[in-house]
């Protein structure tokens, strides 16, 4: 299958190249397409692509013995709808968003496709063909175009496998994998979508490789296929188990902020204590001082009693300590006078 379908897809790559020239134009042979434009003369960029569309129809359902592919028919007429999306994203139509909306803008009534027959008895025309895979063309043109690489690979494939190159083989079939799997567990990935009908075209041609071929070659190695999605990281038990470790995060947090607010709370009353007791003290100690010093110098009587009657008037409940020491220091004093 996929032997002469990248045949005619190799040689249309050469007449029409996958890049745009610097200047943004597309880059092909216009001596080859020209035939395929309104008046023999390819000028708007919608009829330079629907001159390659054209050619590969005409390749593939325009010559001799194309009835013997009659079950691929659709197959065919897909992947060539892949290489046509692919080239309109390089430089998308105004207001042309899906594969449908060009087919009824650019092919419907284009008399290139109405006129030219395919070789089939069952389809008069190139358009007869296209109609068959309409279910296929409700998809996004850059979504479609994601294909192509697919489809390249899938020749890139046959190439190696024509050549012998067992290494470049496996080379191009892993990285076909790789590259269904992505398409596979892609979001626009649906069941029974344009998306999906199209990726199960590719993945035929894929597993049904080697069908055909007169020489099989037994030193390719095929990676198999993915069958399924990838399954998500799901959150089924996110939103409790969330909440629960949420929840447990702010009772920590809270309970952390608490015991630093208790611990901060008790510095400030040990702290507070501390000051009322220095507050009571010092000035307890400062009229120590000062009394010791009077005291030392003068040995008036009357004048000791009156300053023991100021001091009287000392916090109550400080007086009986503060005149005990009073009268202690006053006898230090008089028996130190005494000596001297």
């Amino acid at each position: 299958m996929a032997d002469r379908l990248c045949n005619q897809f190799d040689t249309l790559r050469k007449l029409f190249q996958d890049e745009l020239e610097e200047s943004g134009k597309y880059k092909f042979q216009k001596g080859t397409f020209n035939k395929y434009c309104p008046n023999r003369e390819c000028s708007a960029d919608t009829d330079i692509v629907n001159a390659g569309c054209l050619w590969l129809f005409n390749a593939f359902f325009g010559t001799s013995g194309t009835s013997h592919y009659h079950d691929v028919y659709k197959d065919v007429a897909v992947c060539i709808m892949i290489w046509l999306s692919y080239k309109l994203s390089l430089k998308p139509p105004e207001k042309i968003t899906t594969l449908k909306e060009f087919y009824s803008n650019y092919i419907e009534n284009n008399t290139e496709y109405i006129n030219h027959k395919s070789e089939d008895s069952d389809y008069e025309s190139h358009k007869k063909v296209i109609d068959e895979i309409k279910g296929y063309m409700d998809i996004n043109i850059s979504h479609m175009a994601k294909f192509d690489e697919l489809l390249k690979l899938l020749c890139n494939m046959n190439t190696s496998y024509t050549k012998g190159n067992s290494n470049d083989f496996s080379k191009h079939a892993n990285n076909f994998v790789n590259k269904y799997n992505e398409l596979l567990n892609d979001d626009n990935n649906h069941d029974d979508s344009s998306y999906s009908k199209v990726l199960l075209v590719l993945s035929n041609y894929y597993s049904n490789f080697e069908k055909s071929r007169a020489i099989h070659n037994t030193q390719m190695k095929f990676s198999p296929l993915p069958t399924q999605k990838t399954p998500k990281k799901d959150n089924s038990e996110g939103p409790e188990v969330t909440k629960a470790t949420k929840g447990t995060e702010m009772s920590s947090e809270e309970d952390k902020s608490d015991i630093e607010t208790i611990q901060s709370y008790d510095t400030i009353l040990s702290d507070s204590s501390l000051v009322n007791k220095l507050v009571i003290v010092l000035p307890i100690l400062a009229a120590i001082a000062i009394f010791l010093g009077i005291s030392y110098k003068v040995n008036n009587k009357e004048l000791k009693n009156y300053f023991h009657y100021i001091y009287a008037k000392v916090n109550k409940k400080h007086i009986l300590l503060t005149f005990y020491i009073s009268i202690r220091y006053l006898d230090f004093g008089n028996g130190l006078k005494n000596k001297n």
